[in-house]
């Protein structure tokens, strides 16, 4: 059976259909980024979905499975490829070991050196992990200048505080003692002024006596 006359005969009801959809969200999208690594990466994921499938649906159901997650280079290339096994020109592909041998032919060079590309993604990764340890650290170095900015200002407004209060306590005491200067002075300017008037009386009382006297 063919891959075409076995997604015509096994998608057609809208049942299947939706099963269909619903399998398809969990395989991996692959096209957008077709270098080697990528493609690597997604075949291993296929791999690991592989034997769940297989012991529930059958292999053709995988497969076309694994060519609806095509998208962008890798969906022009399949359509382009069915396009010549129309014409007779390539041979159909039936299953996901078939799929797999012939897209490593187109998307892995044979001049491709696994570990010194996996080499050099850990080298890139470690590169911008440590960009990005870099971005943090200078972000929290500048949270930590607005903090000590914040923490200066803040402390900046409570010396002023402190010194306002300061000087409006001094201000009230500095009140309250001319306050009680001026009434100690007004409390013994008045006994002053009672002891003169007094004494005043005295002198005007003793003048009357003695010219009392001197009339006698």
């Amino acid at each position: 059976m063919s891959f075409h006359s076995y997604h015509e005969l096994h998608l057609g009801s809208h049942c299947e259909d939706k099963m269909h959809h619903t399998h398809e969200s969990t395989f991996p999208f692959f096209g957008e980024d077709i270098n080697a690594l990528s493609y690597i990466s997604w075949e291993r994921e296929i791999d690991d979905l592989v034997h769940s499938f297989h012991l529930r649906h059958s292999k053709y159901y995988f497969l076309t499975l694994c060519i609806s997650s095509f998208v962008g280079h890798a969906k022009e290339w399949w359509d382009f490829r069915q396009s010549r096994v129309e014409k007779g020109r390539k041979s159909s592909i039936n299953n996901w070991s078939e799929l797999r041998a012939c897209m490593r032919r187109t998307f892995i060079p044979p001049s491709f050196d696994f570990d010194h590309e996996i080499e050099k993604k850990k080298i890139e990764i470690a590169r911008m992990k440590e960009e990005k340890l870099t971005i943090v650290l200078r972000e929290m170095r500048e949270l930590e200048e607005k903090e000590r900015i914040r923490i200066h200002r803040r402390e900046q407004k409570e010396r002023e505080k402190f010194g306002q209060e300061l000087r409006e306590e001094e201000e009230q005491l500095r009140k309250e003692k001319e306050e009680k200067e001026r009434k100690e002075f007004e409390a013994k300017e008045r006994v002053r002024q009672e002891k003169e008037f007094k004494t005043k009386e005295e002198e005007i009382e003793k003048k009357k006596e003695k010219k009392s006297c001197l009339e006698k």
